[in-house]
């Protein structure tokens, strides 16, 4: 495997470390999810304990996507017992309603005139990854690991902008995580919505967040988005509603095992 870069403390490091070479191993079985963070259980209608409990073991933590919110008490509880640290998101999606949302958004609203926005990729400045990775750290968000982030061992982009000091000011990103055989294939992540806290109120990362779908609707053909927004986030709930992401009946179930990793594994 290419060497990569990751990011965070040492505990994370080693987490997306494992995680990559886990999916090396699980890439092609289609119950299994990943878009750089963890290697997920996505596999609607199947008991998600065992499967989510094993994969926290072996990576340090794991999520299970798509759980109907009446069971995540049962199972957390079940995950609780066996040691793991449980923590929850609820799972909003967005279809071409969010497509659509996002552009009559990127209508009427636009970057501030002293802001430029810019999309990771292969020729990006390790630097500049680094400092959207900072960004993303600072707002309590786990990065992705760079190949990732460049849009190169995913398909995926990490859209983000610079002041005209060239400082990274606000950033979003979207990859694909299901397998093409997963009856969720089309559903992409989306998220990682950040702003420097001297530049929020401007819209910039709502701006790059709509910017984000809309490229991934048109030129990588994603047809849903999925994001992990916690209940009393009323900020990135309202964020999400105006781009047409909206709750569901389905929840994230997360689980670590606090032997590995310490506290919660991202916002």
């Amino acid at each position: 495997m290419t060497a990569d870069v990751y990011f965070g403390a040492p505990d994370r490091v080693a987490m997306s470390q494992r995680s990559q070479a886990l999916w090396q191993l699980l890439s092609d079985d289609p119950r299994f999810a990943y878009y750089g963070r963890l290697v997920s259980f996505s596999n609607p209608g199947v008991d998600p304990v065992p499967w989510i409990a094993a994969l926290a073991r072996t990576q340090g933590g794991a999520v299970a996507y798509f759980v109907p919110k009446e069971d995540m008490a049962r199972h957390g509880a079940r995950l609780a017992d066996m040691g793991l640290q449980i923590d929850r998101h609820e799972q909003f999606i967005g279809r071409a309603n969010a497509y659509d949302a996002a552009r009559s958004f990127l209508g009427v609203t636009k970057l501030p005139p002293d802001v430029t926005p810019f999309v990771l990729d292969a020729k990006s400045p390790a630097a500049l990854v680094q400092d959207v990775a900072a960004l993303q750290m600072a707002n309590e968000v786990l990065p992705v690991p760079g190949s990732i982030m460049r849009g190169l061992s995913i398909p995926g982009m990490t859209m983000a902008a610079r002041d005209s000091n060239g400082e990274v000011v606000a950033a979003a990103a979207s990859f694909r995580a299901h397998h093409a055989r997963n009856p969720n294939q089309d559903v992409h992540f989306w998220g990682m919505i950040v702003t420097r806290p001297d530049r929020r109120g401007e819209r910039i990362a709502a701006v790059l967040g709509a910017m984000v779908l809309v490229q991934m609707w048109e030129k990588l053909g994603a047809r849903a988005f999925m994001t992990g927004v916690r209940a009393d986030n009323r900020s990135s709930q309202a964020l999400c509603g105006k781009l047409g992401v909206l709750d569901s009946p389905w929840a994230y179930l997360v689980a670590s095992d606090p032997g590995q990793v310490s506290g919660r594994i991202t916002k």
